[in-house]
């Protein structure tokens, strides 16, 4: 008999240490906190069966997340409340790590990495800082034409003697029209940034830009940064197509 899969859309915080964990380590945890929450879940078929889950957009090394995603599929036979799955889920969370959501997605949806348009970010200065520079360094970025980032790639190329050698290749983009949103906050900055797969803004690199701008010792004491949700094309955030499982 075939047993059919809801697909599932789990929302979570990743801050505190765990914003140093790497993208293959937080998949490794969480394949082995669903075991010990003893969540149903859809193994993929073959000789080496593995838990069906995906990732929204890693974050940087250091960078906390208050609204990170993971898509996962619960066998049908085996439903599980939402109410339940939170629950169960953050009993087996270490520090730093929290379930927030636990949501049923339709059938046809897309992946949340696949879905991810743009993010909201915020960078909080670890000093404090005035209102008034933060506010100036923002405004001054902004009335700039283009705000062009320079990108340094290296690739292996052959050269005369047949032998492979890297060689540096420079570019330059102006990332200008994929900064959506960018306002000063309480000691800090606010972002809303582009993020699909051809015109990905790093908040660093605004940060950066900022620094050029009159925030140079807030860049020198430094700051926590924070990527606060994920929104699609259409301008939701990705847990808004999904709903509790009563």
């Amino acid at each position: 008999m075939e047993v059919f899969a809801l697909k599932v859309r789990v929302k979570f915080e990743k801050t505190e240490g765990m914003r140093f964990v790497g993208h293959l380590d937080l998949m490794r945890f969480f394949q082995k906190a669903i075991r010990r929450a003893d969540i149903p879940i859809k193994y993929s078929e073959g000789f080496s069966p593995h838990q069906i889950m995906s990732f929204g957009a890693p974050l940087s090394m250091g960078v906390a997340g208050l609204g990170e995603y993971m898509d996962i599929e619960i066998p049908d036979d085996k439903k599980i409340t939402s109410k339940e799955a939170v629950e169960r889920l953050n009993e087996v969370m270490c520090s730093g790590m929290k379930i927030t959501k636990f949501l049923q997605i339709p059938e046809d949806s897309k992946s949340a990495m696949a879905l991810m348009d743009t993010a909201d970010f915020k960078a909080e200065f670890k000093e404090r800082v005035e209102e008034v520079l933060i506010k100036n360094a923002v405004d001054r970025l902004l009335l700039k034409d283009s705000i062009i980032l320079k990108k340094i790639s290296k690739k292996k190329k052959k050269n005369r003697f047949g032998k492979f050698e890297e060689v540096e290749t420079e570019s330059r983009v102006d990332i200008k029209p994929f900064i959506y949103k960018l306002e000063p906050v309480e000691n800090g900055v606010f972002m809303n940034l582009s993020q699909g797969s051809l015109n990905n803004v790093k908040p660093a690199f605004v940060m950066d830009f900022l620094a050029k701008e009159g925030l140079i010792n807030a860049e020198k004491y430094g700051y926590y940064l924070y990527r606060l949700d994920m929104y699609t094309e259409e301008g939701k955030a990705l847990d808004e197509y999904g709903w509790e499982i009563i």
